[in-house]
């Protein structure tokens, strides 16, 4: 019996001294130089998410937030025994309102603050794919190719080589679970970019109704260049714009002075995934 109360009492003198060290260790690092620097600046350096715009059927994505990572922050800046601004480590905060959890709605921009546009084409036939690719070349601009179910299955070799992003478009705009599966796919495996945008050139329900359902966001553009692109985009051009540019002669003799217009307002051009994601700092 005596043997067994000298057990627990070891036991708990143990337990007690793990609280007492536990506690020692947290008093001094509350006191540490280092950390009191970073509960110093800790609402300075915080800055809260944005939550996505739902007007009806349509979406404008949102924006994280940001907040320092205390204990992580330390133990980084602790281990070096200095305290430096550039070595803070980030959490996210996630907008309460988001494109991811609002796959229904139309993508119709995005987000103005992250002063982006993106400029997007319709791949079904070759014509004119060498001249806008080596005018984006010499531009360095990144566009996104919404490429036809057709073309993708005869030309993957080619759209391979390609250095932009590509999306299904399906049968010419013609949405299915069976082109999507295929498309996807195969996009997925042979680009650098997953390829989760469907495009809806008129709002049309029916195809919202299938990408949604197969987990992927739709998007309709704010911008439709198919004639007279450069004053079409000139009248109506915002942070935000998401640009679609018909493959024909007169965007060709217009992109160039479209990208330095576009460029000329303080705006990059970038790609859907870049400008549609909510992260705070594309």
């Amino acid at each position: 019996m005596k043997s067994t109360l000298k057990m627990i009492g070891l036991f708990i003198l143990i337990g007690f001294s793990f609280f007492y060290t536990d506690k020692v260790i947290e008093v001094i690092r509350e006191e540490d130089k280092v950390m009191i620097e970073l509960t110093s600046i800790e609402d300075t350096y915080r800055i809260e998410a944005v939550d996505a715009t739902i007007i009806g059927n349509t979406i404008i994505p949102g924006l994280n937030g940001k907040v320092i990572n205390i204990d992580d922050s330390y133990n980084k800046m602790k281990h070096l025994g200095i305290f430096d601004k550039n070595l803070l480590i980030y959490n996210d905060i996630v907008p309460n309102v988001s494109i991811t959890n609002n796959k229904d709605k139309f993508i119709i921009k995005g987000n103005n603050n992250k002063q982006m546009v993106s400029i997007t084409f319709i791949l079904d036939n070759d014509k004119y794919l060498s001249d806008i690719n080596k005018i984006l070349t010499a531009k360095q601009v990144k566009a996104n190719y919404f490429v036809t179910y057709s073309y993708l299955i005869n030309n993957s070799t080619k759209i391979k080589d390609i250095n932009h992003e590509f999306y299904s478009y399906g049968d010419n705009g013609l949405y299915s679970n069976d082109n999507l599966l295929f498309s996807n796919n195969l996009l997925t495996r042979i680009k650098n970019n997953n390829a989760i945008y469907c495009l809806a050139k008129n709002m049309e329900s029916s195809i919202l109704d299938i990408c949604s359902k197969n987990n992927l966001y739709t998007i309709t553009p704010s911008i439709i260049g198919s004639t007279n692109p450069y004053n079409t985009i000139k009248d109506k051009l915002t942070s935000g714009s998401i640009i679609l540019l018909s493959m024909n002669k007169e965007t060709i003799n217009e992109l160039s002075t479209i990208i330095d217009y576009i460029k000329g307002k303080g705006l990059k051009i970038d790609t859907l995934s870049n400008l549609l994601n909510e992260n705070l700092n594309n």
